[in-house]
C-alpha cells in the first residue's frame, strides 16, 4: 500500500475512533442537570457577576499573544529537524524569523501586554 493510502487509512480510523468516542461519552455519561451544575464555575472559583458582564479585553489580549507566539514557536521544530540540508540560506531564514519574533515580543512587552496586575 502506498504512503498516501496508508495516511488516509490512518485518518479515516482515527476520525471513526474519535466520533465513537464522542457518541459513546454523550450516550452514555450520566444526566442529572441541578441549578447548581449549571452555574457557571471556572478555576475553582464560583462566578460572583453575572455572566452576561464584560470581561476584560486584556483577557482576549493575552490569549492572542500566547497563539502568536505559540504557533509561530512550532515553526522551530521542522527547522531544527532539517538544519543540516537547509544549510547557510536556511540558517538566515530562521534568524530573520527569529528576529521578527523578537521584535514582535520587544513591541508587546514595551505595551505593557505581558504585565499581570
Amino acid at each position: 500500500m502506498s504512503a498516501v493510502g496508508m495516511l488516509a487509512l490512518y485518518l479515516t480510523i482515527a476520525a471513526g475512533l474519535a466520533g465513537t468516542f464522542m457518541l459513546l461519552a454523550g450516550r452514555l455519561s450520566p444526566k442529572k442537570p441541578t441549578p447548581a451544575k449549571s452555574k457557571p464555575y471556572e478555576c475553582g472559583v464560583s462566578e460572583a457577576q453575572p455572566t452576561q458582564a464584560r470581561w476584560p479585553v486584556r483577557f482576549a489580549l493575552v490569549a492572542m499573544l500566547f497563539l502568536v507566539f505559540d504557533v509561530e514557536g512550532l515553526f522551530f521544530y521542522p527547522w531544527a529537524v532539517q538544519i543540516r540540508e537547509l544549510g547557510v540560506q536556511g540558517l538566515l531564514a530562521m534568524g530573520s524569523f527569529f528576529a521578527v519574533l523578537g521584535v514582535g515580543y520587544i513591541y508587546a512587552r514595551g505595551r505593557g501586554a505581558l504585565r499581570w496586575h
